[in-house]
């Protein structure tokens, strides 16, 4: 099966834990499984831009990317974090190898400035828009395993920062993944009393955000799930990073963690 997992949150962090779970993803791909990996890294981004001296703002769950947040975003993003994860990866005999949306044109953005549903004030940040899946068909037939960074290539040769969970979704159905997995720091969507709901359609889930259950980057993650089922991902689901065994389980129709979404019967 070909699978698109996202790591995010503090799971990147957490030596320990990206250690468990890339041991876990080396595993299904020595399984037969074709693995996409996409990651975010915004903690260690706003580590990076504190350092300096500059702001991390936020606006409805997306990061303010002026002109000099997005040098550092690539700085961090496309380069520290991403040999990070692929060094690793190949530490454990998997090939893997690091890409942005601008190597081999991968992944191709808009800017979301001025666009209807976004907010106004929001610099360079891009929305995938298409996804290189000839070259993406390439690395996975000869058994790589694309490591990709959540910077895009816009027109006139721009870059863009744009939202992992939006990144994860483009290229999930860009390149016909089957099922997309949202690893996170949060134990899944979670109702008005805070317990985790295990399944949900994509009615629920809007049904969620009218009643303002849903909120902070919760919005933009669950409109990414939607719009990878819309494209023709089958399943899409947000799972607990932290928790042992989870890829594992997954892979192995075991989970008894995490919110599955599912498009509506």
């Amino acid at each position: 099966m070909r699978i698109a997992i996202k790591l995010g949150g503090s799971i990147l962090e957490d030596a320990a834990i990206r250690g468990r779970l890339l041991r876990q993803v080396a595993e299904l791909t020595s399984g037969g499984h074709e693995i996409l990996l996409i990651h975010g890294g915004g903690k260690s981004l706003n580590r990076r831009l504190g350092q300096l001296g500059m702001e991390s703002r936020f606006i409805e769950g997306l990061r303010v990317t002026d002109a000099a947040t997005l040098e550092v975003a690539v700085m961090v993003l496309a380069g520290e974090v991403n040999k990070r994860v692929v060094a690793e990866m190949n530490a454990l005999g998997v090939g893997a190898l690091g890409l942005c949306g601008a190597d081999a044109a991968a992944v191709r953005c808009e800017p979301v400035e001025g666009t209807p549903g976004f907010p106004a004030g929001i610099g360079f940040v891009g929305r995938a828009t298409g996804v290189n899946a000839p070259l993406f068909d390439l690395l996975l037939g000869a058994g790589y395993v694309p490591v990709l960074s959540s910077i895009g290539f816009g027109a006139g040769a721009g870059l863009y920062n744009i939202n992992a969970d939006q990144m994860a979704s483009a290229c999930a159905a860009g390149t016909g993944c089957r099922r997309l997995v949202y690893l996170t720091d949060v134990a899944g969507v979670k109702d008005e009393r805070g317990e985790v709901i295990p399944r949900l359609t994509r009615d629920d889930i809007l049904d969620l955000r009218r009643r303002g259950v849903l909120s902070g980057g919760m919005l933009p993650k669950t409109s990414s799930c939607l719009d990878a089922l819309e494209a023709g991902v089958a399943g899409v689901y947000i799972l607990p990073g932290d928790s042992p065994g989870i890829l594992t389980r997954f892979a192995g129709g075991t989970l008894t963690e995490g919110t599955e979404i599912y498009g509506n019967a």
